[in-house]
């Protein structure tokens, strides 16, 4: 299963490196698309992460908190805003990337096209909002005096790393949909409970850093990332620093990766006459 699986993984590799122009290409005309008729066009997918950021600020900062700084010094605004830029990202894979070979499935069932390329340029067309939210949180943050450093070098590394795990795992639950729509209800039905597992808008310093139960809320994959982001932006922690994690979630990737690959492997052949 390994080998079968490293070697399918391979081919899927080398099929989106050959077809990496027209991925961009249909990313440009998804994410066109999904708002073509609106005013504002892409800059809704600012608008929309923006009004939640302050929604769950003025809940939770004015609401509960009472206004009390994260580890004393830090405004709750920015620590929010710098994690929740990471999981708007998820949250979309999860939403949206699931139903890419099922929305896209005249490419699958009509014309000559590679399939495996369709959940790949679905998560292009998020990242690409990805990026401009979070351009916008580095000027934010700019303004307010948390100005770029030397820490922010690692964003390749904190980027990439999310980028090649929603590719993953968009094109791990976007195979299974397609074979079981019951699954694609169950995975969207469930992603509030993701949201609330993973320190989105709540802190998890009082849990205690060496307790069971934060060590059962890291194997959530969605946390490293989160918590990468306002290592970076906040708190001036490089990821080596934090090795265990690291290597957890690169040994997390890399069966991830081949679980999808021996999964599409076997389903794949089988999508036009489901679709």
């Amino acid at each position: 299963m390994i080998i079968e699986s490293f070697k399918s993984f391979i081919s899927i590799f080398k099929s989106n490196i050959k077809n990496r122009k027209k991925s961009i290409s249909m990313a440009k005309m998804t994410l066109k698309k999904r708002y073509s008729g609106s005013a504002l066009g892409v800059g809704w997918s600012l608008v929309k992460p923006i009004l939640f950021i302050f929604v769950y600020w003025f809940g939770i900062e004015i609401g509960i908190r009472g206004g009390k700084p994260i580890q004393g010094e830090i405004p709750y605004i920015f620590w929010l805003m710098t994690g929740i830029i990471a999981w708007f990202f998820i949250n979309d894979v999860l939403n949206i990337g699931i139903s890419s070979i099922r929305k896209d499935s005249h490419l699958v069932t009509k014309v000559v096209f590679p399939v495996e390329t369709i959940p790949v340029y679905n998560v292009m067309a998020l990242f690409f909002t990805h990026l401009l939210l979070l351009g916008l949180v580095v000027i934010v943050l700019a303004i307010f005096g948390f100005l770029p450093n030397i820490y922010y070098l690692q964003l390749i590394y904190y980027i990439s790393f999310l980028f090649f795990f929603c590719c993953v795992l968009c094109t791990f639950l976007s195979t299974l949909a397609v074979v079981s729509r019951d699954f694609e209800q169950l995975v969207k039905s469930t992603t509030m409970i993701f949201f609330w597992l993973s320190p989105v808008i709540w802190t998890a310093d009082k849990i205690g850093e060496g307790s069971i139960l934060m060590r059962l809320l890291k194997l959530n994959p969605f946390y490293y990332f989160i918590q990468g982001y306002r290592d970076t932006f906040l708190f001036k922690i490089w990821f080596f620093e934090r090795p265990y994690y690291t290597i957890y979630m690169i040994i997390f990737m890399i069966i991830l990766t081949l679980v999808t690959s021996y999964l599409y492997r076997k389903l794949h052949n089988d999508f036009s006459d489901v679709l």
